[in-house]
C-alpha cells in the first residue's frame, strides 16, 4: 500500500506523527526539558519501508534536537557520510555543549533558520559550538540562561554569540529569557542593540519569572530597526509597574503591545433562538422513552471512579450537598421513579451518621432493599450493619473501609442472608473469635467471586467439616491478616476457579496452600518471608508475582536470590512502603537481585517494575543512575524495568570518545553504541 500511494500523499500523512511543534522547540521553561521522554523514537517510522524512508527523511531532519552528547556524535558521523542531509535542518535545537561534533553539525547545516541555544551548560565543552556559530545566519535565534553565574563554557558561548548577533545579516527574532544574571543580560543586550536587522523581541515569561521593564530591555529598545517587543506566553495582566514604565518611555511604548485594559465582555447582541425547534423523542413511545430517560439517569446518579460519594454521604454543616446533586430526581415524578433504582444501587456511606441514615430508610421502605447491588462501608455501628445486612438481600458487592470492622456473628449472619448473591467482599475486618469456629460458614458464599480475609480467628481444620465444594467459583483472593488454620482450610477445598491470590507484606508460611492450589494460579502477590518457600516449583503458570514488604522486612532482599527456572513468569513486582529507597545499605541487596534475573532462569520474563524507580531527565544524571545501569544491564537480557510512572527505560546512544589518529584503522569518525532515541 506505502508504494501505491504518491509521495505527497504519504507526506501528508507521515508529517503530523514526525512534526515538532514550535511551542516545545522554544520551551524555555524549568523543569525537565520536554523533550525528555522514553516513548519510541520517531525514527521508527523510517523503517517501514523505502518509500517511508525517502519521503520521511526530509521531514524527520527538519527539527533537530540535541539533548546529549551521543546524540551530537551520531549526527555529525550522519552528516558526514551524507552531507545532503544536512539541507533539510531547518530547526536545530541544542541543550548543552556537545564537544567538537557541534562544529562538524554546523558546518554542514548552513541552511539553518531556527537556533536554540542553552547557557546551562554544567560540564561540556563547548568549542565546537563556538568555532561552529559564525558559519551559520539564522532567523530566529532562543537563548535559555539561567539567572545565576555561567561556567567557563557557557562564558566562552556567550562571548561567541555576542560577536555573532552583531555580525548575523538575516537575523529578525530574538527570545531573551525574562530572568538572567546581571553580566550576561547586558552582554546580550549590548550585542542586539547592535544587531542589523532585529526586528522581534521575544521576552519568555514564566510563573517564577513574571515580566519586568529592566535596564537591558532599554539597551535592547535603543536598536532602530526593532520594531515589535512581545511577551511569552502573551500576558492578559501585566503589574503596575511595567505598565508605568512602558507608558513613561515613548520608545517602548511604540514597541510594547500592551493589553487592552477595558472590559473583556463582548457587546454582541445574543443569538436569538432557531424558528426550528427539533423534539428528537416526540415519536417515541413510552416505553422507549422510559428506557432512553433511564440510562441518562443511570450516569447521573452512578458513583463513579474516584467520585467522593452520593447522596447519603454526611458532611459538615459547611460542605453539605446542594439539591443539585439530587437535582435530576426533582425534574419530574418519571424522573424520581427512574431514578430511584440508580441512586439505591451503589451508596457510600462514609460515616456513621450515614449508614444509619440509609439503614433506617431501607427498614421505612421495603420497595428499596432491591435495588441495593453494591454497598461502600467506611464506618458503622454493628447494630446498623446488622439492619444494612438484614434489608439487602440482593447485595452482589461489600466493600469496608480501613477502620471498619465485624464480629464473627455478624459475618456469620451475612452470609446467610446475602451469602446466594454476594460476588465481592473485601475491606472488612472481623474479629477473632473467642474459640475455633467451623469453616462450614464459606459454604453459604455459593456466588462469591472475589473474597479478602482479614481476620485471626482460628479454624476447625477437621477435613470432615470443610465441604470440598466451597468457594467453586472464587477467582481472587485476599489475604491480609489470617491464622494459619484458615490456610489449611483452604488447602482441604478445591477451588477450581482461583487465578489470581495476594497476601500481605507480614504474610508467613502457605506452603500446603502452594502445593495444592500453586498450579492453578496466575498471579500471585506474597511476602518476602514467603518467597524462601519453593513458591515459584509449586505455581508452574504463574505470569505475574509480586513481592511485598514493610518497612521492617525491606532489608530482607538480600534474600532473595532466585535459583530455580520457570518457563512462564512474564512480570515481577515490588510493593514496597513509601520510603527513600534504595539507600546505600539497600542498594547492593536490591542490585543482586535484579541482577541476577536473566532469560535463561526466566525465558518468558519480560518486565520488573519498581515503585521507587524514577528515571533521570539530565545527561549528567543518567550517567550517575543506578537505575539506568541496570535496566541496561537486564536489557541485555530483553527485560525491562518499570518507574513509578509505569514507563519503561529505553537505551540511549553512549558517546564513544574518538581515539587519537593512528592507534586504530577504526579511529576515524564516531562509533556509537545502543540504539537512537
Amino acid at each position: 500500500m506505502a508504494d501505491i500511494l504518491p509521495d505527497e500523499i504519504l507526506s501528508e500523512i507521515l508529517s503530523p506523527a514526525l512534526r515538532v511543534p514550535d511551542e516545545a522547540f522554544a520551551d524555555t521553561s524549568r523543569g525537565p526539558s520536554v523533550f525528555m521522554n522514553l516513548s519510541e523514537s520517531s525514527s521508527a517510522y523510517l523503517l517501514v519501508s523505502k518509500a517511508w524512508l525517502r519521503v520521511a527523511t526530509p521531514l524527520l531532519y527538519h527539527v533537530v534536537v540535541l539533548r546529549s552528547k551521543a546524540q551530537a556524535q551520531a549526527l555529525a558521523a550522519t552528516l558526514k557520510s551524507n552531507p545532503e542531509l544536512g539541507r533539510f535542518i531547518k530547526k536545530l535545537r541544542v541543550e548543552g555543549g556537545y564537544a567538537s561534533s557541534m562544529y562538524k553539525i554546523l558546518k554542514m547545516s548552513t541552511t539553518v533558520t531556527d537556533l536554540f541555544l542553552s547557557l546551562n551548560i554544567v560540564s561540556d565543552n563547548a568549542c565546537g559550538l563556538c568555532r561552529g556559530l559564525p558559519l551559520i545566519d539564522p532567523c530566529r535565534v532562543i537563548v535559555d540562561g539561567r539567572h545565576y553565574g555561567l561556567t567557563t563554557s557557557a562564558h566562552k558561548l556567550l562571548e561567541t554569540l555576542e560577536t555573532c548577533l552583531v555580525n548575523w545579516k538575516r537575523l529578525a527574532v530574538f527570545d531573551i529569557p525574562g530572568v538572567m544574571d546581571h553580566r550576561t543580560a547586558y552582554s546580550i543586550s549590548k550585542a542586539l542593540a547592535k544587531a542589523p536587522n532585529l526586528n522581534t523581541l521575544t521576552i519568555s515569561c514564566h510563573i517564577s519569572s513574571p515580566p519586568s521593564v529592566s535596564g537591558h530591555i532599554r539597551l535592547i529598545a535603543t536598536n532602530p530597526s526593532l520594531k515589535y517587543i512581545r511577551l511569552n506566553p502573551p500576558s492578559t495582566t501585566l503589574r503596575e509597574d511595567v505598565v508605568t514604565a512602558v507608558n513613561k518611555d515613548a520608545r517602548l511604548k511604540e514597541l510594547f503591545h500592551l493589553p487592552e485594559q477595558s472590559s473583556l465582555l463582548s457587546e454582541e447582541k445574543p443569538t436569538p433562538p432557531s424558528e426550528q425547534l427539533t423534539l428528537p423523542l416526540l415519536d417515541a413511545g413510552k416505553i422507549k422513552e422510559e428506557a432512553i430517560w433511564s440510562r441518562v439517569l443511570y450516569y447521573a446518579l452512578q458513583p463513579v471512579p474516584k467520585r467522593t460519594g452520593n447522596v447519603w454521604r454526611t458532611y459538615r454543616r459547611a460542605e453539605r450537598p446542594s439539591i443539585l446533586n439530587i437535582g435530576p430526581l426533582l425534574v419530574s415524578k418519571m424522573f424520581m421513579r427512574l431514578g430511584i433504582p440508580h441512586l439505591y444501587e451503589s451508596p457510600i456511606l462514609e460515616t456513621s451518621l450515614a449508614a444509619a441514615s440509609f439503614a433506617s430508610r431501607l427498614a421505612e421502605d421495603s420497595s428499596l432493599r432491591h435495588y441495593v447491588r453494591r454497598l461502600k462501608i467506611s464506618s458503622c455501628e454493628l447494630p446498623i450493619f446488622k439492619s444494612l445486612v438484614l434489608h439487602t438481600p440482593a447485595l452482589a458487592e461489600l466493600h469496608g473501609g480501613r477502620k471498619f470492622s465485624i464480629t464473627w456473628k455478624a459475618f456469620s449472619d451475612l452470609g446467610s442472608v446475602t451469602g446466594s448473591s454476594l460476588l465481592t467482599f473485601q475491606g472488612v475486618a472481623i474479629a477473632k473469635s473467642s474459640e475455633a469456629v467451623s469453616a462450614a460458614v464459606f459454604s453459604q458464599f455459593s456466588c462469591i467471586r472475589s473474597f479478602c480475609w482479614s481476620s485471626t480467628t482460628a479454624f476447625k481444620v477437621a477435613r470432615k467439616s470443610i465441604p470440598a465444594t466451597t468457594f467453586n467459583t472464587l477467582v481472587h483472593l485476599g489475604i491480609k491478616k489470617n491464622d494459619s488454620s484458615f490456610l489449611t482450610v483452604l488447602s482441604h477445598m478445591e477451588l477450581p476457579s482461583l487465578r489470581t491470590t495476594h497476601f500481605s507484606a507480614t504474610s508467613t508460611g502457605g506452603r500446603l496452600f502452594f502445593q495444592r492450589h500453586g498450579s492453578k494460579l496466575q498471579e500471585l502477590t506474597i511476602s518476602v518471608h514467603q518467597l524462601t518457600t519453593s513458591v515459584l516449583h509449586d505455581c508452574p503458570s504463574l505470569t505475574v508475582l509480586g513481592i511485598c514488604c514493610d518497612d521492617k522486612t525491606l532489608l530482607m532482599l538480600s534474600e532473595l536470590e532466585p535459583s530455580c527456572k520457570h518457563a512462564c513468569l512474564q512480570r515481577i513486582i515490588f510493593k514496597l512502603p513509601d520510603v527513600d529507597m534504595p539507600k546505600q545499605t539497600q542498594r547492593a541487596p536490591c542490585s543482586r537481585f535484579l541482577l541476577s534475573l536473566d532469560s535463561i532462569r526466566f525465558p518468558a520474563l519480560v518486565e520488573i517494575k519498581h515503585p521507587h524507580c524514577d528515571w533521570p531527565t539530565t545527561e549528567s544524571q543518567i550517567n550517575k543512575s543506578h537505575w539506568v545501569r541496570w535496566a541496561e544491564t537486564l536489557l541485555d537480557h530483553n527485560i525491562h524495568l518499570v518507574g513509578t510512572s509505569g514507563i519503561q527505560w529505553r537505551r540511549r546512544l553512549k558517546y564513544v570518545p574518538q581515539k587519537a589518529p593512528g592507534t586504530s584503522k577504526k579511529a576515524k569518525g564516531s562509533q556509537l553504541e545502543g540504539t537512537s532515541r
